[in-house]
């Protein structure tokens, strides 16, 4: 395959610096347009076979109506936004050529793209993108086709609820000071696992995570229902109901009947994988602990 000419919007940012990386590793020739750099946005994006926008949600579709006044009509162009539909709509009114939204379900921090999945919003001229769907799949990496809509339906629960439960146990965890450290000691390797989920969470860029709850009316309303479900059960456990209880598992046990049995027996093998890492991690604390700035006791 010949090599393809890409400018990434937010190369500097972590994700557009990892796709960078990335496609310079596989042979193409990279540009990158940064915030200071619109003087010279004709020369580094004019010839460009596709040019990628990796910027916050906020600014998004700004720079969207922005870089496609310098865009030849048969340049590719691609955004990796977490909210795909206004962003899929924006670049198919601004941008005559191909168009298609992409959002990577990973962090910058992976070494490998084996098991990560893409999706992908077919927007206009998909046969424009189909050398990069085949980097991704040649790396091991998984692409899933969806419309903006179901993509952006999905993601309130991926995403913006996951997010603000994780967020929520943490900031309880803290007010309650509990000492992280002894109390896992104590644990089971479920509660290390959602300890790891709590601090992976709090690694990532703190507007982002709020971004990602607060993107949408959608998301925003989600959480407000979630939280009612909390303070629901626990009206339940304050009014000592067990019956009460006992009805809300069984509905919620027959609503993931389907799933209840490959789940366990997934996350059994992963938490029997965890167990000997952690067991690694544990005998080398004392070496790690003395090499800053390499080793997060509970990270993975």
């Amino acid at each position: 395959m010949k090599s393809q000419r890409v400018t990434v919007i937010g190369g500097g940012g972590k994700m557009g610096r990892f796709f960078t990386q990335w496609l310079t590793a596989l042979g193409h020739h990279i540009s990158i347009l940064e915030q200071n750099d619109w003087e010279r946005a004709e020369h580094l994006l004019a010839d460009a076979d596709l040019v990628l926008i990796c910027v916050p949600i906020e600014c998004s579709l700004e720079v969207i109506r922005k870089v496609t006044q310098y865009l030849s009509p048969t340049t590719a162009l691609a955004d990796i936004t977490s909210i795909k539909a206004p962003a899929v709509r924006a670049m198919l009114k601004h941008h005559t050529g191909p168009v298609m939204g992409l959002h990577p379900m990973f962090g910058p921090s992976i070494q490998s793209l084996v098991s990560q999945i893409v999706v992908v919003c077919p927007g206009r001229g998909d046969e424009s993108f189909q050398w990069l769907l085949n980097l991704i799949e040649g790396e091991g990496g998984k692409v899933m086709f969806s419309t903006p809509e179901e993509h952006d339906q999905m993601m309130v629960v991926i995403q913006a609820i996951r997010h603000f439960a994780t967020l929520s146990f943490g900031i309880f965890l803290s007010e309650e000071k509990i000492d992280i450290r002894r109390s896992l000691d104590f644990s089971s390797p479920v509660y290390r696992q959602q300890i790891d989920i709590v601090n992976r969470l709090l690694t990532q860029s703190a507007s982002l995570v709020v971004d990602i709850m607060l993107a949408t009316q959608e998301r925003r309303e989600a959480i407000v229902r979630l939280a009612n479900t909390y303070s629901r059960l626990a009206q339940l456990v304050m009014q000592g109901d067990r019956e009460a209880l006992l009805l809300e598992l069984k509905a919620v046990n027959s609503f993931f009947a389907e799933e209840i049995a490959c789940n366990f027996r997934e996350s059994t093998c992963f938490i029997n994988n965890l167990i000997p890492l952690k067991e690694s991690l544990i005998k080398n604390r004392r070496v790690a602990e003395n090499t800053e700035g390499i080793f997060h006791e509970y990270s993975l």
